[in-house]
This record gives C-alpha cells, sequence and structure tokens, in this order.
C-alpha cells in the first residue's frame, strides 16, 4: 500500500466471526522484529472482520518491505493463524 492512505482489509472464514472472538493483524520489521502496526478487531460485521488501516497508522513508518500475518483467537481459547507471514509493502508517496 502507499504509505499514508487510507485501506481496509476484510477477513472471511470459513467459521464466522463471532462475539468473544479477537482477530489481530500484526505488521513486523522483520519476523523477530518491532511491531511497527497492530489492529485488533472484536467487533464482526455479518461474520467478516474489516481491518481499517487510517492514513496516520502508516505515515511514520520508512517505506520498503516489512512482513505481517493475520491471527485469530476464538472466543473458546483455539487461535489460528489464517493468513501465514506474508511481505507487507509500503509505497512511496509523492504528495503529502
Amino acid at each position: 500500500m502507499v504509505r499514508g492512505d487510507s485501506e481496509s482489509l476484510t477477513v472471511s472464514c470459513s467459521v464466522p466471526f463471532a462475539e468473544g472472538d479477537t482477530l489481530y493483524m500484526t505488521v513486523r520489521d522483520t519476523v523477530e522484529g518491532s511491531i511497527q502496526l497492530q489492529k485488533v478487531i472484536t467487533v464482526f460485521d455479518s461474520g467478516s472482520a474489516i481491518i481499517p488501516i487510517e492514513p496516520g497508522d502508516t505515515s511514520g513508518m520508512a517505506f520498503g518491505d516489512y512482513v505481517y500475518d493475520i491471527q485469530i483467537t476464538r472466543a473458546g481459547g483455539v487461535v489460528t493463524t489464517p493468513v501465514e507471514v506474508s511481505r507487507f509493502r509500503l509505497k512511496e508517496e509523492v504528495t503529502y
């Protein structure tokens, strides 16, 4: 995504999200590096999770490649990672 822009990701699972579930999207420098961005979602729309990324979430981050994953903790304590470690690229901007 472009640094400083607004984006949103929608996550759906075969078992819809329900009250008591928590979804985490975490962006780090490297797998064991510092957290640069983390979104925690606990309210779900029609069984899906919408992860908003606001301009301020990325405005202080350097351009380049990071890593991210998405993890779910269900109300009953079951933890799954539907999006395993993947590349998160923060692209340059000219207008800011």
